[in-house]
């Protein structure tokens, strides 16, 4: 998903994207990237067998760097450790 791809399902145009982010808390990007990030945790909870790699890629990460980082950042632990803690969460 890309802010060009959103704004043509939107029937806007890609600044105008961007404009309605602009007092938001989070840019266009960042509550993408939030978005998918409490996806993962959500699949990493009821999908225990699913690989942490067919998380991320499910979840529309094209790289297992930027998942990794981004999943620390938001849990303080990377998705592997977060599963493994299990029912703390």
């Amino acid at each position: 998903m890309t802010p060009a791809k959103v704004a043509l399902e939107l029937g806007i145009s890609v600044r105008q994207l961007h404009v309605l982010f602009e007092h938001a808390e989070l840019t266009f990007a960042r509550t993408l990237a939030s978005m998918r990030i409490s996806q993962a945790r959500r699949l990493l909870v009821e999908r225990p067998a699913l690989p942490v790699t067919e998380v991320a890629y499910a979840c529309g990460f094209d790289s297992l760097a930027t998942f990794y980082r981004l999943f620390t950042g938001a849990y303080g632990m990377a998705p592997g450790e977060f599963r493994a803690a299990g029912s703390l969460h």
